[in-house]
């Protein structure tokens, strides 16, 4: 497991281009989604988990579900085609469970339309360091610690 600025990044799973989403591959086709604890530290407490109707189908960059933070809703995006197959129930009816434990709190499962497409899409976890500390930068993020103490206003 990498971990970078006590953010941790298993690396058994796939990320999205912004370290925001964590995809464990399920079968060559399916996937279960969840938020990274960067992603999660990033948007702050979540109080509302909002997926798509299951067995609709999205396109790429389409949102798979809705999520509100302090008073913003959030779209929670796809990087590539796919099918929402399940949902999280649980993380529906309390979705402060993706805050306190983000990789043990899947969202939605999509099955991928054209599957080599998305794996070609998604960042295996042992070549992401380069690109989280690249927007780890960017968001002024020196420790998951920190940010969470300053809400990111450092």
């Amino acid at each position: 497991m990498s971990e970078i600025r006590g953010c941790a990044f298993p690396e058994h799973l796939l990320y999205d281009a912004d370290l925001n989403l964590w995809f464990e591959p399920l079968s060559d086709d399916e996937y279960r989604v969840g938020i990274t604890p960067f992603g999660a530290a990033l948007v702050g407490d979540l109080y509302m988990f909002n997926p798509k109707p299951l067995q609709r189908e999205l396109e790429k960059n389409e949102p798979f579900a809705l999520i509100e933070v302090a008073k913003t809703i959030i779209t929670v995006r796809t990087p590539f085609a796919s099918i929402v197959t399940a949902a999280n129930e649980p993380v529906q009816e309390r979705p402060i469970k993706i805050n306190r434990v983000p990789l043990e709190s899947w969202l939605v499962q999509l099955r991928a339309i054209h599957p080599d497409e998305a794996r070609q899409s998604l960042l295996p976890g042992h070549s992401i360091e380069a690109r989280a500390l690249e927007l780890m930068d960017l968001n002024r993020f020196t420790s998951l610690e920190e940010f969470q103490k300053t809400k990111g206003n450092s």
